[in-house]
């Protein structure tokens, strides 16, 4: 059975698009706290997951500890990944959108299905103007 991973009420994925996403400790944990994540995806069922992999494996992301034991979050800045996110789903770049989880233990995976996604803020992307 999967379990849902949510964190203080929300999801376990945070994306803000154009700059970063950021992985909770909820999804860390239930993989077994790694030291490195791979993301995977499907377009055509528009499904991301993370699995634990470790530093040999091609693609895998380094889980920075300063930041795990620091925050509630652990960001990344992936510019290809995001690009991808963004052809799958048709998300707008000025919004934040949160993706609930659910842990796959027979993937041995966090699975995001990004059709069920909700808007957490609108980020203000005018300049702000002073007189000199």
């Amino acid at each position: 059975m999967n379990k849902a991973i949510t964190d203080n009420g929300g999801a376990a994925l945070r994306l803000k698009l154009g700059w970063e996403m950021r992985v909770t400790k909820a999804v860390l944990e239930p993989l077994g706290n790694p030291g490195y994540i791979t993301f995977l995806w499907s377009e055509e069922k528009r499904i991301l997951l993370i699995t634990a992999s470790d530093a040999t494996t091609p693609q895998s992301v380094k889980i920075s500890k300063c930041n795990y034991e620091r925050g509630g979050a652990v960001p990344f800045r992936n510019r290809n990944l995001i690009e991808n996110i963004l052809k799958m789903t048709k998300w707008e770049r000025d919004k934040i959108y949160r993706v609930p989880g659910e842990f796959a233990p027979n993937l041995k995976a966090v699975a995001f299905d990004l059709a069920r996604t909700s808007i957490e803020e609108e980020v203000l992307t005018q300049e702000v103007k002073t007189d000199v």
